[in-house]
């Protein structure tokens, strides 16, 4: 979260459609995962964005960070509390960091 009250996502368009590989919750927020043409994948509030379709990936799946090595330290210094997105996102730490 290092982003303020000041960040500005000019990177993303309006009106376009982003698809998102992932979904991150906090316990104040939810962020979801996009990889705009402009810029590589990165994290940004969901709060911008109006959802076309609520529907989940079926090959996606669920973690609470605090339970799984690696990503605890994610709960431990971000409060991110679990994420939920296809499986290497959620299954490798390693592949999370890049």
């Amino acid at each position: 979260m290092g982003e303020t009250d000041k960040t500005e996502f000019t990177f993303l368009e309006k009106g376009r459609e982003y698809k998102v590989y992932g979904v991150m919750f906090y316990s104040t927020r939810t962020d979801f995962l996009v990889s705009p043409e402009s810029s590589g994948p990165l994290w940004v509030p969901s709060n911008i964005f109006d959802i076309e379709d609520e529907t989940l990936p079926s090959d996606w799946g669920f973690i609470f960070t605090d339970k799984k090595e690696g990503y605890a330290d994610l709960h431990e210094a971000f409060g991110i509390n679990a994420l939920c997105g296809y499986l290497d996102l959620i299954r490798s730490y390693r592949h999370y960091i890049g």
